[in-house]
């Protein structure tokens, strides 16, 4: 009994020991993921990023950054390329009084550059409420560092390394210590399905076959980016074991996935075992059965293009 009074009047940790995660963005939303994390007067943006609200614009679209004072911020952690992860980051980088450093990985930094010029030349709002300019994005770059999977760092006390998220290409997850205690080790974002992965890999390529085998076309839109590459994987994988498929085109129709297709096709190292392995036979980026349509001008010249391509097969 005694010991049981003892530590409930024990006295309270002091202020500077507590951790304080505050969500910016992605609080019971989807979108303009960020979180700061403040532990023994240190501040630090971590894990859920710098991104921006898909269904916004302007500075609607923005984290709540008006809360916090960014030049106390000592760090920034970019987890990986999707906009609402750091679709915000060259305006907090260039248009706030952050004096912080910022890391992603190299694939995630590579592929940041060519989605956020994309998303630039796509945003169908005013000049007057663009968050930044291809100028802009382009200086962001120098203000961005990379780290290596497992490679650690050490910013004003501040230890942080990384870890293979699996998300898409260069996803990390970060394990941070500060003043020798390990606030988090967060992923980028979770996804629960009710099925195995192939299960529905498996599900997804037979109504394909099924649909072709037919005379049928399949259109398939795919908005983000690494779940276009993987399609594409698992297309000319399937392609590849069935020769009776082998006269059936197989077109994507993306400037952007075609720019970083490369970056793809470079970093494998940071992908799964089974790409890792089969690198020693052939570069599986490098696709045998997809070839890319030349650009065009507008979402129904594009259609026109496909169906156009499509005839020319029957």
């Amino acid at each position: 009994m005694s010991n049981k009074r003892k530590a409930d009047t024990q006295v309270p940790a002091e202020e500077s020991d507590q951790l304080i995660i505050r969500p910016l963005g992605a609080g019971q939303e989807v979108g303009r993921s960020c979180i700061m994390l403040e532990f023994k007067g240190k501040k630090i943006m971590v894990s859920l990023d710098c991104g921006i609200h898909p269904g916004l614009s302007g500075m609607d679209a923005l984290p709540f950054v008006d809360l916090i004072e960014a030049d106390e911020i000592d760090l920034l952690l970019i987890s990986h390329f999707h906009l609402d992860h750091c679709g915000a980051l060259p305006w907090f980088l260039l248009k706030t009084s952050f004096k912080g450093r910022c890391f992603m990985t190299h694939a995630t930094k590579a592929i940041y550059r060519w989605l956020l010029s994309d998303y630039i030349k796509v945003s169908n709002i005013a000049t007057e409420q663009m968050l930044y300019t291809e100028a802009d994005l382009e200086a962001s770059m120098d203000k961005i560092e990379t780290i290596n999977f497992h490679e650690e760092k050490e910013i004003l006390g501040i230890k942080f390394w990384a870890y293979n998220a699996g998300h898409v290409l260069g996803a990390a997850m970060f394990m941070i210590e500060i003043a020798g205690v390990k606030p988090t080790r967060s992923p980028p974002m979770v996804h629960i399905f009710m099925k195995k992965r192939e299960d529905r890999e498996s599900r997804f390529t037979s109504l394909v076959h099924d649909i072709v085998n037919r005379g049928g076309r399949c259109l398939i839109p795919v908005f983000a980016l690494g779940r276009a590459q993987e399609l594409l994987l698992i297309l000319d994988e399937y392609w590849s074991q069935h020769p009776e498929l082998h006269d059936v085109p197989i077109y994507y129709a993306s400037s952007l996935a075609k720019k970083c297709m490369a970056v793809y096709q470079t970093y494998i190292n940071a992908m799964n075992d089974k790409i890792k392995r089969q690198i020693a036979i052939n570069n599986p980026f490098v696709f045998r059965h997809i070839s890319n349509l030349k650009p065009t001008v507008g979402y129904n010249a594009d259609l026109k293009q496909i169906d156009q391509l499509g005839r020319s097969q029957l």
